[in-house]
């Protein structure tokens, strides 16, 4: 097994959900069950040391978080019971453990650092109570940058409640696989009002040496690395009937943008791309493509090269179906089609001047606004866009003529150019003025191109831990957010090079926000989902939304909907709508893995009285961003590189999907 492979079997385990099993296997023993549940099978991970005593064939030792299913309880007298465990849900039975020797971990909500944007490095303390008194304190922010500081230094005494630290480098947990699995999550309030979440987590890299433990506090930054560091940078451009003068000014101004870096000797470490967008030439009779790839980053080489393979770009003089363009089916082009393996910076650059089309088609004054090819909401384009760890900026040009649609697209493309903790990367062009589009391209360009040719001194900056300012919540500049951005990728890259680990610890306490800035996330947090439940969410979903429009016809039916769709589900309709029964989370009708995970859902709290309160805009907007998840979930389902096989020899169904809690309906 590989050392990745045996990372993957040590980190996640999964959801332990009651899987059909086929006839052959109908008599097998099945896991016990969590108390309440009927779905959800009970799990454990075993302790560093964990002693098993096996049954004929089965290992005698197990790795440290070694997942397994628990299939029975023996109480024994005068120590600790024994756990009956096994390595699937199909009875495989491997023997005996103390359960000591085992921790319960009941859901598949997990922790991965978010990019180190805008927060301090996170701490890790032994306890509860040290995280606690230390968010009480007056000097928190002091004592967090001298236990920085220590750590840096390597002199962190041996009593400070601080036992770990995330490393600079930013940690690629799908590079170098990691998890960090919740154990506990409770609310506090802080002194300022702000409420957060302090967390148990373990952490759960492979190796529990002293001398693991030690590593990455004592790591100092091999900025070497950086010798490979490359960019890849993608036009993603509106090439319909009103978008030529933008056309030529991009020509013209990557023309001398790409001689300089030609000149500088960086056309190997910078490659530039560009996609355009028109419409989909089956509707649309003369209008040639939807999208089309002009320019791979991989092909161009020079300014020569890249200007012979945009010659060919105009704007089509065929006026496409809607003002709203598609520009999501060009974002997914340039994501999909592209080869971005060999950059370590990804950047697209929208520009257009009208809203893009969403997951179902709408009506906006009036006139028909037909859906993205994508079939997705601007949601869930930003999550592929992050997903492919690219940045995309949005050059939103408010021309007169489409002056009915500007709140529209802007709303849309704040939301699409989110990167991580960083401000928004949406840059409205006003008036749409030509000069002062191509100064700002210029002005992002060279910037990204210094990114990476300063990639050394980027990482030399001071970051957040020694100048703890919060981040800007209006627009920065283009040049301070391309260094934002830079930087970040630079130290995910570095991570990548070296093979960082999450911090290796078995159990201890963080806060789920920076010390600093309270209203960043030190965490992104994922759910597990296996294939077959990530199937079995986007049924539901489909039947939702088919319940929901049935609903909009007679509010006054919208449970019967509800308890058909949960009949199609394989759910129980008995539930639904039934006792205590009061919105759609409480009916039953999703499974039980997404029972009590930390996230609020508008979706799940609907009740009748809310439906039937609404008006149809607003019933409209659910439908249509339940819609949009049920694609988002297809995407899903066909990105093969991020499935894990949790065990050697999984069966496909049992492969899992880190899915952003964001993401769920």
């Amino acid at each position: 097994m590989t050392s990745l492979a045996r990372s993957l079997a040590l980190i996640v385990f999964g959801l332990g959900v009651a899987l059909s099993l086929p006839e052959a296997h109908a008599e097998a023993r099945h896991p016990l069950l969590i108390e309440g549940k009927t779905e959800l099978f009970q799990r454990v991970l075993t302790r560093p040391g964990a002693q098993l005593t096996p049954v004929a064939g089965a290992p005698s030792k197990l790795d440290p978080f070694t997942p397994l299913f628990v299939y029975g309880r023996q109480p024994k007298d005068g120590g600790a019971a024994l756990l009956e465990v096994g390595t699937d849900a199909k009875g495989t039975v491997i023997g005996f453990l103390p359960e000591t020797d085992a921790v319960e971990w009941s859901h598949a909500l997990v922790l991965a650092f978010s990019q180190p944007i805008g927060r301090e490095r996170t701490l890790f303390f032994k306890d509860k109570a040290g995280l606690e008194s230390w968010q009480d304190s007056p000097e928190l922010l002091v004592k967090a940058r001298e236990a920085r500081s220590l750590i840096d230094a390597g002199t962190l005494p041996a009593g400070s409640p601080v036992v770990s630290i995330e490393p600079k480098e930013f940690i690629d947990f799908e590079k170098n696989f990691y998890m960090l699995p919740i154990l506990q999550a409770e609310r506090k309030r802080l002194n300022t009002g702000f409420r957060v979440r302090n967390v148990e987590v373990a952490s759960v890299t492979s190796e529990e040496t002293s001398e693991s433990r030690e590593r990455p506090l004592k790591r100092r930054m091999n900025v070497a690395a950086m010798a490979d560091f490359r960019a890849g940078v993608v036009f993603v451009i509106d090439a319909s009937s009103s978008m030529d003068p933008y056309i030529d000014k991009t020509r013209q101004v990557m023309d001398d943008v790409l001689k300089r870096v030609q000149a500088e000797g960086l056309a190997d470490k910078v490659r530039f791309g560009l996609v355009a967008f028109r419409d989909d030439p089956k509707k649309v009779k003369g209008v040639e493509y939807l999208t089309r790839t002009f320019a791979d980053p991989n092909s161009t080489a020079d300014a020569k090269a890249f200007s012979k393979a945009i010659a060919p770009l105009k704007a089509t003089p065929i006026s496409t179906r809607a003002f709203a363009e598609d520009s999501f089916a060009a974002i997914d082009t340039a994501l999909n089609t592209i080869d971005w393996s060999g950059f370590a910076a990804r950047y697209l650059i929208l520009v257009t001047d009208a809203s893009s089309r969403g997951a179902r088609a709408e009506i906006v004054d009036g006139k028909t606004v037909p859906p993205s090819a994508t079939l997705l909401d601007v949601e869930g384009m930003n999550q592929l866009v992050r997903g492919k760890k690219a940045a995309l900026y949005a050059f939103h040009l408010k021309t007169p003529a489409g002056a009915a649609d500007h709140a529209r697209a802007e709303a849309q493309y704040r939301i699409l150019s989110r990167y991580e903790n960083a401000p928004s990367l949406y840059y409205p062009v006003p008036a749409g003025d030509e000069a002062a589009f191509g100064a700002a391209v210029t002005t992002l360009a060279d910037a990204l191109v210094a990114q990476v040719r300063d990639a050394e001194k980027t990482l030399a900056e001071p970051d957040a831990a020694q100048d703890p300012k919060p981040v800007a919540k209006g627009p920065l500049d283009l040049t301070q957010s391309a260094r934002m951005v830079g930087r970040a990728m630079a130290l995910a890259h570095l991570g990548r090079a070296e093979g960082v680990a999450a911090p290796s610890m078995f159990r201890a306490w963080a806060s789920d926000r920076d010390f600093a800035n309270p209203d960043t996330a030190n965490f992104s947090v994922r759910v597990l989902l296996s294939k077959n439940q990530l199937s079995d969410l986007q049924k539901t979903l489909q039947l939702t939304v088919e319940a929901l429009e049935k609903g909009q016809i007679d509010p006054g039916d919208f449970f019967n909907q509800l308890r058909s769709a949960a009949l199609s589900a394989g759910r129980d309709p008995s539930k639904v709508g039934q006792g205590t029964a009061r919105n759609m989370e409480s009916a039953g009708l999703v499974s039980e893995y997404l029972d009590g995970l930390p996230y609020q859902s508008r979706l799940m709290g609907l009740s009748q009285d809310d439906w039937i309160a609404m008006g149809v805009a607003e019933q409209q907007a659910i439908i249509d961003a339940t819609y949009a998840k049920v694609q988002l979930y297809q995407k899903y389902h066909d990105d093969n590189d991020h499935w894990i096989a949790l065990t050697p020899g999984a069966e496909p169904g049992d492969t899992v999907f880190p899915v952003p809690i964001d993401s769920l309906p």
